[in-house]
């Protein structure tokens, strides 16, 4: 029963970010000197600003944050956009949904953290478990489009998977799965 489970979905935040996999030096014999260091570069796109618009409003159309153009533009005041200014827009990050640990016994509280979502976006988690649904309260994501929670469980709540979905106002989608184990 969904009532045997205590969750809670709280802790909002709308400032998370994404981790990067550490770098690990490659097995060879060679000194590290003769390692070529290689980077990639995110593509943008680019918009004329048209009378009227507003950095807001020009971030809002293409899904990221205020911040994101500011600093791709170099922007010294972004109140002011000129019209026949071209700005470089960069592209929406991926949707992606996380929940950590991935496995957990009973009475964990596991962290779900969703990026790519669209700034201001309301999100809903929806857990699925062996026993039931449960819907937390709405969050709204972060400038950039981020939001973490929390979903603790009981010590009486079944083992097995519990699916997480995020339901966006705005389109955003997303699923991953974690395991309750027997304590």
């Amino acid at each position: 029963m969904a009532m045997l489970c205590t969750a809670l979905l709280a802790g909002c935040s709308g400032s998370g970010h994404r981790s990067q996999p550490a770098a690990t030096a490659p097995s060879s014999s060679k000194p590290p000197s003769s390692i070529v260091a290689t980077t990639t570069t995110t593509p943008t796109t680019s918009y004329v600003v048209k009378r009227g618009d507003t950095l807001s409003a020009i971030a809002r159309r293409f899904h990221v944050a205020v911040s994101a153009i500011e600093s791709e533009n170099h922007l010294a005041n972004p109140d002011v956009v000129a019209a026949g200014a071209t700005l470089r827009i960069p592209h929406a990050p991926a949707v992606a949904l996380m929940v950590d640990p991935a496995l957990g016994p009973h009475g964990r509280a596991f962290t779900i953290h969703l990026t790519g979502a669209i700034p201001a976006e309301i999100v809903t988690f929806e857990i699925d478990s062996p026993s039931g649904k449960y819907s937390g309260a709405p969050h709204a994501a972060g400038d950039d489009g981020s939001v973490t929670t929390t979903y603790q469980t009981a010590s009486t709540d079944p083992t097995g998977p519990y699916t997480v979905n995020a339901h966006g106002d705005q389109g955003t989608r997303a699923k991953d799965t974690f395991f309750v184990t027997a304590s």
